[in-house]
């Protein structure tokens, strides 16, 4: 395996296992959806347009769920493992650092304001806040994809066993058609504005299984070759049509997943191609904390906006402050966390 690759290349292995693009990705996608939240949630009097945008920062969420697929995949095609056996090193990896962060929230009395503090609480610690509307963004809007996460754990192995019987083919296709159906679904029972369903694990299942169908080519040894006329393209479409949904036909936001899915990576792919060298330090380092950076940064925010300054332009200021400071948060966090994992 040769880390060299044709100036087309989007994704392939390199000398350590590693797909440089997809770190990148992840890199990008932790930045945006921070960004996101930070215009949407605390920043007051910003022009409505912008706020719309910004959205497309959530986008990120998927290609976390993709590149989660990819990594697990690939792991497994390296080492085999049993049910359980993955499911106790998810606990340790993902679980715990979740926990702690959802314990630390349930002591500040700003990140959850009605009575039932416990029973929030207690639905996070016990994975049932995914079926129950209350509880799923309940002590940091922004953990209803833990439990997405975990949903996809369970069906891992599963899908993993699946795909030795059946063709790549007709595993992305039998996923893409599971995903669309359960949109269709949500859609005719007027069920897509609620959380636990619009964030099911059915409905991003053909992003997972992308990115595990992917893992199995560049394991082969084979890379994805995109040139960037074609990448452009794709981004032009993908975020046209996600914009065109979102704005004419809302109703049918569960169907632009797709569409935002592929116009996003293709945007993220095509600055890896244009400052990717350039700013390694600093995406290597946004990928090596993201899934910290994830679960910090809204107890940070919500935290540091009890002293925010009044006005636009002082708030704007004063939210990339807080960005930073909820990043150096999450790169402490990293530490204590894996110094107790180790312990």
């Amino acid at each position: 395996m040769s880390n060299k690759s044709s100036p087309k290349t989007i994704f392939s292995l390199d000398d350590n296992g590693h797909v440089q693009s997809l770190d990148f990705l992840k890199a990008f996608s932790i930045f945006t959806i921070v960004v996101m939240h930070m215009v949407q949630s605390y920043i007051e009097g910003i022009n409505g347009l912008v706020v719309t945008a910004s959205s497309l920062g959530g986008t990120g969420a998927h290609m976390f769920l993709f590149a989660s697929g990819f990594g697990l995949y690939l792991s497994y095609l390296k080492h085999k493992t049993s049910f359980l056996e993955f499911v106790k090193r998810r606990l340790w990896k993902i679980y715990v650092p979740y926990i702690i962060i959802v314990i630390i929230s349930f002591f500040l009395p700003w990140m959850y304001y009605e009575q039932d503090r416990v029973q929030a609480l207690l639905s996070h610690i016990f994975l049932y806040k995914m079926f129950i509307p209350r509880y799923e963004e309940s002590l940091g809007a922004q953990l209803w994809y833990i439990s997405t996460l975990f949903q996809l754990y369970l069906l891992f192995i599963p899908l993993c066993k699946l795909r030795e019987k059946v063709s790549g083919k007709y595993f992305i296709t039998g996923a893409f058609i599971i995903s669309m159906c359960y949109s269709f679904f949500i859609v005719a029972t007027g069920l897509s504005s609620e959380r636990i369903f619009n964030s099911s694990c059915i409905q991003f299942i053909w992003e997972f299984c992308l990115g595990m169908e992917i893992a199995r080519l560049l394991k082969s040894g084979k890379k994805l070759e995109l040139s960037t006329l074609q990448l452009f393209i794709i981004a032009i479409i993908g975020l046209g049509m996600d914009g065109l949904i979102a704005i004419k036909i809302p109703s049918f936001k569960a169907f632009n997943d797709i569409f935002a899915s592929f116009g996003y990576m293709a945007v993220a792919l095509l600055l890896y191609r244009l400052f990717g060298n350039a700013t390694k330090k600093l995406w290597k380092d946004f990928c090596k904390y993201s899934y910290e950076w994830y679960l910090v940064h809204m107890a940070v925010f919500s935290t540091m906006w009890l002293i925010a300054p009044n006005g636009l332009n002082k708030q704007l200021l004063f939210g990339i402050f807080v960005i930073l400071i909820s990043y150096y948060v999450a790169v402490v966090y990293w530490y204590l966390v894996h110094r107790v994992i180790r312990v």
